[in-house]
């Protein structure tokens, strides 16, 4: 194995799941926040995901338990099915781990659901044992994320949407994440910007983009038909106390030279809703 060249470090493969909801008012999606002790964006609040673990990659075995036929999930997943369904498995787990909510139905007959103890179990003995299929049916695609190459945590992380349904509930588990509430768009990134309810920065992105979506039932069935949009790769600029991320929408993006005029960054703060394409994060504080 040879070392990665200084100054690069490695993407894990991870998968992402926005949960949402609606009822008579806007669309809400589910936040949990990553524990004060994580490696990776500590405090923050996320949406429930993590890499894609061994288990997930048994393509053979998780094709027998999901809710569409073998012949329409390479279709569904817009992709061959050995780089995408341990994606899809690994959202549905995690947000299983995570949130307490696991998208699978019993294959014709009542079943129980895998416990969620401070060990997890094997994801796969547990939904065969259950003879519970996984619902891909219901998840959508959203986004891609790769970390930029100068941090040491970095991933390659496919966003997937779910609309929750009446009667599913979330619990965070009170490890890896140690709160989750359901939260409009607008009022997350309101509170993001108050510095009350720090976002990662993917996040932020993602709940600015869903601010143009006020219907769930037509933002599910365009996220089922789309394709995986481009790659988000992000610049990352250094601060003396923080940085600035630059997405690839920015026009300065391509330029080696960017420079930043510290004494008007408070000044430089954009509304919540109005267009950006950086974000400075300060300490704990990110706003775009």
């Amino acid at each position: 194995m040879t070392a990665a060249p200084l100054g690069y470090f490695p993407a894990s493969l991870s998968a992402t799941l926005i949960l949402a909801r609606q009822s008579s008012g806007p669309i809400e999606t589910y936040l949990l926040r990553r524990s004060g002790k994580s490696a990776f964006m500590p405090g923050s609040y996320v949406f429930p995901g993590g890499r894609v673990d061994a288990d997930d990659i048994d393509v053979d075995f998780w094709q027998a338990h999901m809710d569409l036929p073998a012949d329409r999930l390479s279709l569904a997943l817009d992709g061959p099915l050995e780089r995408r369904l341990p994606l899809a498995v690994a959202a549905i787990r995690e947000t299983w781990e995570e949130a307490g909510l696991l998208l699978a139905s019993p294959n014709g007959h009542s079943a129980g659901m895998p416990p969620r103890t401070s060990e997890p179990p094997v994801f796969s003995q547990w939904i065969q044992a259950l003879d519970l299929r996984l619902c891909l049916s219901r998840l959508g695609r959203w986004s891609r994320w790769v970390t930029p190459q100068v941090l040491r945590h970095r991933f390659n992380t496919y966003f997937f949407l779910a609309a929750v349904e009446d009667g599913e509930t979330c619990q965070p588990d009170g490890r890896e994440v140690v709160d989750g509430l359901w939260i409009t768009p607008l009022a997350a990134l309101a509170r993001n910007l108050a510095g009350t309810l720090p976002l990662s920065p993917p996040t932020l992105v993602t709940l600015h983009q869903l601010l143009a979506h006020d219907d769930l039932e037509g933002l599910v069935e365009r996220t089922r038909r789309q394709p995986w949009p481009p790659v988000i790769l992000p610049r990352w600029l250094p601060l003396e106390e923080g940085a600035i991320i630059i997405e690839p929408w920015d026009p300065a993006y391509g330029d080696p030279h960017i420079t930043i005029d510290l004494d008007r960054m408070e000044n430089d703060l954009l509304p919540v809703g109005a267009p950006f394409s950086r974000l400075w994060i300060h300490k704990a504080l990110s706003a775009g």
